[in-house]
């Protein structure tokens, strides 16, 4: 793994951000991994209920966690998952965004990303257009 200046593990987000972009969308001339179908069973909730750790209500999917419950400016079938130290990663197959997030400091509070990412993500979607 490489680490940035500061100790981040750089190839981590990118990593994760390249895995999520090849799920829902072409890269390096190779088509998406998950055929619609298969997206489409990825992204419909699969358990309902109150997640004990954040307070989310039925945002677990098969394998990873609703985004859009967490950021409503994401669309319905935006998928990922986030890490107990404020790291978050997802596709959002409606505006073909992959995005990570790795932190350095752990978040107290609980589970759920980093408070930062809310408007990370919004700039991110506003950037994009």
């Amino acid at each position: 793994m490489l680490w940035g200046r500061r100790r981040r593990p750089v190839s981590a987000t990118r990593g994760l951000a390249g895995m999520y972009a090849a799920v829902i969308s072409s890269v390096d001339g190779r088509g998406p991994l998950l055929k619609p179908d298969v997206l489409a069973e990825f992204t419909r909730r699969h358990c309902a209920g109150v997640d004990l750790v954040t307070g989310e209500r039925d945002h677990f999917l098969l394998g990873f966690e609703a985004q859009g419950v967490r950021y409503p400016v994401l669309g319905a079938d935006a998928f990922g998952h986030s890490g107990a130290v404020g790291a978050q990663a997802f596709a959002d197959p409606r505006s073909g965004i992959a995005y990570s997030y790795t932190r350095r400091r752990f978040v107290a509070g609980g589970g759920g990303g980093a408070p930062e990412n809310h408007r990370l993500v919004a700039a991110v979607l506003r950037a994009a257009g």
